[in-house]
């Protein structure tokens, strides 16, 4: 095996080893590149070894040879240096040994003398005669140069096993955790930390789907989001990695997910409505939206009040006891448990048609309305008529409850904290931001690129860049907060701004629902199903809609003419 790749010493380049020779000691040389080239680096790629006379992996023609050198050496991960009588007494080995000793670290293992001459040995220097060398004489002293380098035989690369079997999966269900380990061959160096696995399917139509490679660290690679979307009667999995064979799983069947589960036993309440499901605070009463339709049930199943959209919604939000929804015209309707409903229509600027809400925030069950005319109203089910509370003049993009406050994101990526309607404090963020929601004593923003922490007592401000990017949807869920990306890779992140979960969902998913403080989630998929994520795990899937209760015990599943009532626990036992 030999370099292919014309070398260079610049940019980002680097060498794997350098050969410092006499050249009286050409043949030494090259019969040293000769055998480093039959070998493959730790990640099974051809190594690259600077031997300056080489034409493929030396010094360019035309190039200034002694400006190469220098570029070179502190480039190269490994300097061999071939000890012999006529080294030491060559002006560019001594400055190249020299060179290579100041790169050496504490511990060694970058400058790997050998000694190819007997007779060199009373040449040596004292700077570099404290570090050891490997003798020429010995029996097999090219594999003791090649272990010193980080090299090994092309064909012992590392074995790789599935530590997790797979016995069978569900489409659309995430898989428990798969770890694929590599074992290096005895004698060679450990698989190293950061080796990159790729996992397929065979046959290709299954449509595996998740993170498809992954780094190992301490020898085992991680798998914690894959699924397959599509059933199929037998499926192998292949991983492969750099230098290594490729290891496949026994056969298994990835079979279809179960049908919706009984909606006859007597103690399952089922509700004759078709729609979106929305649960209120209490986990009992619910809300649904039949087109622009939306009707109250409440915790005895019983239809109690119906309210009427004038255009798709566009945000929701839960107080202490009620539900809001907001549509496209600035209508919103807020609703109570019992069945009471409040519509309005908040006034445009000016006349203008357009009024768009930017975003819902609750105090207890006064509901603000902030719009992205920058008009923020108050909704409560006691009031006549909504009431203006302030004007942002940047318009608002998120909002958040303050105790007697309010945070106020605007268009222009500026948070600012209003109390009794005045403005009292102010931090530039970016552009766009995504939601806001008050947690204890932090208010958390996440925006485009980042996330952001307001400490309400103390006013400082931390910021963490985002986890994923190309976000197309973050929903607030009391403990953790879940964002999902346009690929479909989601984190849930606590209000110390660490991920907690990581997810994988079908591109184009979007958060629609969560309960248990963010540990369960509802995701919205683009051909219209819906799936229930628990930490981090599909666990069940349906063609229509559901909901979950925020204190995680109860969801709602539609048929597409009937809600059924009962505990994530048993929908996931069904399927």
């Amino acid at each position: 095996m030999t370099t292919e790749t014309t070398a260079t010493a610049s940019g980002t380049d680097h060498w794997d080893v350098f050969i410092s020779y006499a050249r009286e000691d050409y043949i030494h040389a090259k019969d040293l590149y000769d055998a480093l080239s039959g070998c493959v680096t730790a990640d099974g790629a051809a190594p690259r070894i600077y031997l300056d006379v080489s034409s493929t992996s030396g010094t360019p023609v035309g190039a200034d040879w002694q400006g190469f050198l220098e570029d070179a050496l502190p480039r190269s991960r490994r300097v061999v240096a071939l000890y012999s009588s006529i080294y030491f007494d060559k002006h560019v080995c001594q400055w190249e040994l020299h060179e290579a000793l100041k790169l050496n670290p504490p511990e060694g293992g970058r400058l790997i003398p050998l000694l190819i001459d007997p007779g060199a040995v009373a040449k040596v220097p004292y700077s570099v005669h404290r570090i050891n060398w490997i003798s020429a004489a010995r029996p097999h002293w090219i594999d003791e140069v090649c272990k010193a380098v980080g090299l090994r035989p092309a064909d012992t690369g590392a074995v790789l096993r599935f530590d997790t079997p797979v016995t069978g999966a569900v489409a659309g269900h995430t898989l428990p955790p798969l770890r694929v380990t590599g074992t290096a061959p005895d004698g060679m160096s450990p698989w190293p930390s950061g080796a990159t696995v790729t996992l397929t399917a065979e046959p290709p139509t299954a449509d595996l789907t998740g993170t498809l490679s992954a780094s190992a660290a301490a020898g085992t690679a991680v798998f914690g989001d894959l699924a397959f979307r599509t059933p199929a009667a037998e499926v192998r999995l292949v991983a492969t990695a750099p230098g290594c064979e490729p290891v496949v799983t026994p056969p298994f069947e990835v079979r279809a997910p179960d049908e919706q589960p009984s909606w006859d036993e007597p103690d399952r309440p089922v509700l004759t409505a078709r729609g979106h499901p929305v649960f209120f605070p209490d986990g009992r009463a619910l809300a649904v939206r039949d087109g622009r339709t939306l009707t109250v049930h409440t915790a005895e199943h019983e239809a109690a009040g119906t309210a009427e959209l004038r255009e798709r919604p566009r945000l929701w939000a839960r107080g202490e006891r009620c539900v809001a929804v907001a549509d496209w015209s600035g209508r919103v309707v807020l609703a109570a448990p019992d069945g009471r409903t409040r519509v309005v229509d908040l006034p445009a600027p000016h006349g203008g048609r357009l009024n768009v809400p930017g975003a819902l925030a609750f105090a207890g069950d006064v509901l603000y309305a902030g719009m992205w005319s920058g008009s923020v109203w108050s909704v409560s089910l006691d009031a006549e008529e909504p009431e203006p509370v302030l004007h942002h003049a940047a318009g608002v993009q998120v909002l958040a409850a303050d105790g007697p406050g309010l945070l106020v994101g605007g268009l222009d990526g500026r948070l600012t904290r209003y109390t009794d309607g005045r403005a009292d404090g102010e931090h530039l963020l970016e552009p766009v931001l995504l939601a806001a929601t008050r947690i204890r004593n932090f208010a958390l923003v996440v925006g485009e690129h980042q996330v952001y922490r307001l400490d309400l007592t103390g006013g400082r401000l931390l910021r963490v860049t985002q986890p994923v990017t190309a976000i197309t949807g973050t929903l607030p869920g009391g403990e953790l907060t879940a964002i999902v990306d346009a690929a479909g890779q989601g984190v849930c992140f606590d209000a110390e701004l660490a991920v907690r979960v990581g997810f994988g969902t079908v591109p184009g998913a979007r958060p629609v629902g969560s309960g248990a403080g963010g540990r369960l989630l509802v995701m919205e998929c683009p051909d219209g199903s819906h799936t229930l994520v628990r930490d981090g795990r599909t666990t069940y899937v349906s063609g229509f809609p559901m909901a979950v209760s925020p204190d995680g015990r109860r969801a709602a599943v539609s048929d597409g003419e009937r809600l059924l009532i009962l505990s994530p626990e048993e929908l996931e036992e069904s399927s």
